[in-house]
């Protein structure tokens, strides 16, 4: 089974993990910023949308996949609500030295870098599921 493993170092590189990444599921248990190390990590279950295209069933799948941000001098995070623990990853951006995790709920991890430097990378197989996102 091939895992994805990427890097960023660019805005171009942003929007292909931007791409790999909308509609995974991040837990508010399952990311935290290192300030010494200034690294933010998460871990998600992304949606394999590289696998729509070769899918013949309706079959679907999902994959835990680690996700680190490396330069980060400072996160904000916004709209948090208190009862939610669960959030979709919606897009990952790049403006004025923020990398931001757009999140549903309009939710968003800010993340001040003026250097990108991330990593995705698969930390398991893939496994299927009958259920794909919706967007309306």
């Amino acid at each position: 089974e091939n895992k994805i493993r990427l890097n960023a170092l660019n805005n171009d590189d942003l929007k292909i993990f931007s791409f790999l990444c909308q509609d995974a599921i991040i837990s508010k248990e399952e990311f935290f910023y290192d300030e010494t190390k200034k690294i933010f990590v998460a871990t998600l279950t992304r949606y394999c949308w590289e696998k729509q295209e070769l899918n013949d069933k309706n079959i679907n799948y999902r994959v835990v996949t680690g996700l680190q941000i490396k330069n980060v001098d400072n996160v904000e995070y916004i709209n948090f609500k208190s009862k939610m623990s669960f959030y979709n990853l919606l897009a990952i951006t790049y403006k004025k030295a923020q990398i931001i995790l757009n999140l549903s709920m309009s939710s968003k991890i800010k993340l001040d870098c003026k250097k990108i430097s991330a990593t995705i990378e698969d930390i398991d197989i893939p496994w299927p599921t009958k259920l794909n996102p919706l967007h309306k």
